[in-house]
């Protein structure tokens, strides 16, 4: 079961913090799905990730809706 966090209504650098919060309360094995609004939220989000070895998969769902899909 993937959980979806939408927070496509935050900018950076609400979203990057609310999402934070999502990839620290994490357990083993969970997936979760964030969907971001704005680039720069996307690029930061990102980037949190890969400092924790992360990998997302990405996918653009319009010109300003951004999905990432990551387990821990």
């Amino acid at each position: 079961m993937i959980t979806e966090y939408d927070l496509s209504g935050f900018i950076c650098p609400l979203s990057k913090v609310k999402a934070t919060e999502v990839i620290n309360n994490l357990d083993e094995g969970e997936t979760v799905r964030i969907i971001l609004g704005d680039r720069d939220s996307l690029k930061s989000v990102v980037q949190e990730l890969k400092t924790r070895d992360m990998k997302p998969d990405f996918k653009q769902e319009n010109e300003s809706r951004f999905a990432l899909t990551f387990s821990k």
